[in-house]
């Protein structure tokens, strides 16, 4: 280097580091506002069907809020299950369930009825859902229904949740694996 780069440099000393804090700040702020981490990852159990008659809609919980965080609600945008084979041309759709505390249930296990027996109420998700995380009341959780309209095997690796949590925007893959086979 030469002297007057290096005076220039020694001048200028707290202007870089000024700049290197803030891009350093933008950075890690954005990051933080970008990767919320609310879900366990995809797995950790996995659901199996006998063979269904084609047309049958099946019902499984797929995904259960976590309970070891604070009590909040997070707004979905999307909850699309992530299927990663489909012979059975099944359509897969994700739903709500707020478990009925009057029933007793701790939630959906896997039925070939609609869980209105278990949930007080049960609506597809859409843009705009709310999701409680963090236990407590209401207990909610993701049911998946798959009904095959031809024979063949469907199987679901989680659902890809995108959310938001306050400032924070995030989209996550998390719940079971289901396979389901139509016959």
């Amino acid at each position: 280097m030469g002297s007057t780069t290096l005076r220039w440099v020694q001048r200028h000393a707290w202007l870089l580091a000024v700049a290197g804090a803030v891009l350093l700040a933008f950075g890690s702020t954005t990051w933080w506002v970008t990767h919320p981490d609310v879900f366990d990852d995809a797995g950790g159990f996995a659901i199996t069907t006998v063979a269904e008659k084609v047309d049958r809609a099946y019902y499984a919980g797929i995904v259960v809020p976590p309970s070891n965080q604070d009590h909040r609600e997070l707004e979905l945008r999307s909850a699309t299950p992530v299927v990663v084979k489909d012979t059975a041309e099944a359509e897969v759709e994700v739903y709500l369930c707020e478990v009925d505390p009057a029933q007793g249930a701790v939630g959906v296990g896997a039925q070939r009825r609609e869980p209105t027996d278990v949930c007080s109420t049960f609506q597809p998700v859409t843009d705009g859902t709310g999701l409680v995380v963090g236990g407590g009341q209401p207990r909610q959780q993701l049911v998946l229904m798959v009904r095959g309209t031809q024979p063949g095997v469907v199987k679901v690796r989680g659902v890809e949740i995108s959310y938001r949590d306050g400032l924070r925007r995030g989209t996550e893959v998390t719940g079971g694996y289901l396979t389901y086979r139509a016959r």
